[in-house]
């Protein structure tokens, strides 16, 4: 170019530029008082993002939920940004990252919004941070993300003088929410580190270009003053365990990760694989509890759910003994104050419809599956009501009267009354002599029930059905197995047919009363066969 012609505006220019038009927009709408009450009277404390960072050490995850970009185009549009953020969370991220910049990156604060709820609907929040990923250059922008649920913001020095970038991270701090502060550059760097930030994100995407240097992160770590207590972050072309490793190396101690979990096949397993964490041990289920002592004995032995089952059966319990085998669970395994099992928001839980199949029912079943399996780790053991084809207003006044987490549903009562049930339900799938796989998969639904448990015709028989049948329909539809396991052969169970959770009842017991040696040997082996 020309000396004395004007360079063009970069994207990054022209993304601020628009941004100052949407926000005069923004104001005429909803007036910065109108925020400020919201804040004030709706939404719920922020949490606090060094915190959580710190938790995460020697590396935490940003997952993110990125539609979008200048660079790349359309990544993902129909992606349902709250059922994304509760595979993100419950995979492991600390934090999600909701980019709100509705042009280029076609994103919103309803999106941010959303993932708040069902973060907090799911018993997730607080804990896990929701960060505002834009352009901001105006207080307003912060009182919009507080407003909306935001816990942290991002603040790029690329755009903001230091006088201002200064005043913005104060008043962010006095809305609850330490910014995050992104850098590119050595002079970047010097200025974040001049105002003070706690919380310093060093992009190796260069906003100007959108070309990415992975070496940036290195260079601009190493002008942090040795001790300092900055929590860095590396920003942007990460996709692999590898890459997440050179960043710690040097220094990072998050990454944000944005196009390779939205492109992912499974974004909960591409965030273990770069968190470095194991694939969850298989939970267990003692069913069929019919007094106190045993139920003591399950929550000592590290069960992850209890069964009682209030149809007609040797194992029958009236629901004064249930409450009295529910007590005796609590007194070994108190719960939190406040707690409650986790739950679908309508916005969540519209990633699937009601009776899909397929990839959406496994979606589906596999969301509920970390969700249950979040409860139990909170909560657990999570209690099971075990009913044969009750009406739904028996199951549900049992449930409310004796506190039930789940209501399992082992009879003929199909799928859709599901839906009228106060607790998410367990859905039966009788395991028939030749019975396929394909015949399996044809009966399970997503958007239903929240699990399938596969066990042997009638329940209760001490018989297997035939664990090659369950190998093929796991790898398409996870489940719980249930049916003739012992604590023999538990352990080549999970081996072989990989559920997610394993159920006993009449395995467990010696001349049809509970045996407590054979419950603990029971979980010990089902636990240790996974790790």
């Amino acid at each position: 170019y020309h000396q004395d012609l004007p360079r063009p505006m970069s994207i990054l220019h022209k993304i601020c530029a628009q941004r100052k038009l949407d926000i005069a927009e923004a104001q005429q709408r909803v007036p910065a008082a109108q925020l400020r009450r919201r804040i004030e009277t709706e939404v719920s404390e922020s949490c606090d993002f060094v915190a959580v960072l710190r938790t995460q050490r020697p590396m935490g995850l940003i997952a993110e939920i990125k539609r979008a970009s200048p660079s790349k185009g359309d990544i993902s549009i129909g992606t349902n940004a709250p059922a994304q953020a509760l595979k993100y969370a419950l995979a492991g991220a600390c934090a999600i990252s909701v980019l709100t910049e509705p042009h280029w990156f076609k994103g919103s604060l309803t999106d941010m919004a959303q993932v708040r709820a069902a973060l907090e609907a799911a018993k997730l929040s607080p804990g896990v941070c929701v960060l505002r990923k834009d352009f901001i250059i105006d207080e307003y922008q912060l009182l919009e993300a507080r407003a909306s649920g935001a816990d942290t913001a991002l603040l790029i020095v690329a755009v903001l003088p230091l006088q201002q970038l200064s005043h913005l991270m104060k008043f962010s701090r006095e809305l609850g929410m330490e910014p995050l502060i992104e850098v590119a550059t050595e002079a970047e760097m010097a200025t974040a580190l001049a105002a003070g930030a706690r919380v310093i994100g060093i992009n190796n995407r260069n906003l100007h270009t959108f070309t990415v240097d992975m070496g940036t992160t290195g260079r601009l770590a190493a002008m942090v003053p040795p001790n300092s207590d900055v929590e860095l972050l590396a920003l942007s072309g990460v996709s692999t365990r590898a890459d997440a490793i050179a960043f710690e190396q040097v220094g990072a101690h998050a990454i944000l990760v944005g196009e390779s979990l939205m492109r992912a096949p499974s974004p909960e397993v591409l965030v273990r694989e770069l968190l470095d964490r194991t694939p969850p041990q298989p939970l267990c289920k003692i069913c069929g509890l019919r007094d106190p002592e045993a139920a003591a004995a399950v929550a000592i032995a590290g069960a992850d759910l209890v069964g009682m089952i209030f149809a007609k059966s040797k194992r029958q319990v009236s629901e004064d003994e249930a409450r009295a085998i529910i007590s005796a669970v609590r007194r070994e395994r108190p719960r939190p104050d406040g707690w409650s099992m986790p739950r679908f928001t309508p916005e969540a839980a519209e990633f699937v419809k009601a009776g899909c199949k397929g990839a959406e029912a496994r979606e589906w079943l596999n969301t509920w599956r970390a969700l249950i399996s979040s409860a139990a780790a909170s909560g657990g053991p999570l209690v099971v009501g075990v009913f044969v084809d009750a009406t739904v207003d028996e199951m549900n006044g049992v449930a409310e009267r004796c506190d039930l987490d789940l209501i399992q549903l082992h009879g003929q009562e199909g799928w859709d009354l599901t839906h009228q049930l106060v607790r998410p339900s367990v859905r039966v799938v009788h395991m028939e002599a030749g019975l396929s796989a394909e015949a399996v998969l044809a009966q399970i639904r997503g958007g239903d029930a929240a699990a399938v448990l596969l066990d042997s015709k009638g329940g209760g028989t001490g018989k297997t059905f035939d664990w090659q049948i369950g190998e093929a329909v796991q790898q398409a539809a996870p489940f719980i197995l249930a049916g003739g396991l012992t604590h023999e052969n538990v352990a080549t169970a999970v081996d072989q047919v990989k559920p997610w959770c394993v159920d006993v009842s009449s395995g467990v017991e010696s001349d049809g009363v509970k045996d407590l040696t054979k419950i603990a040997t029971f979980v010990r082996c089902a636990k240790a066969s996974a790790s």
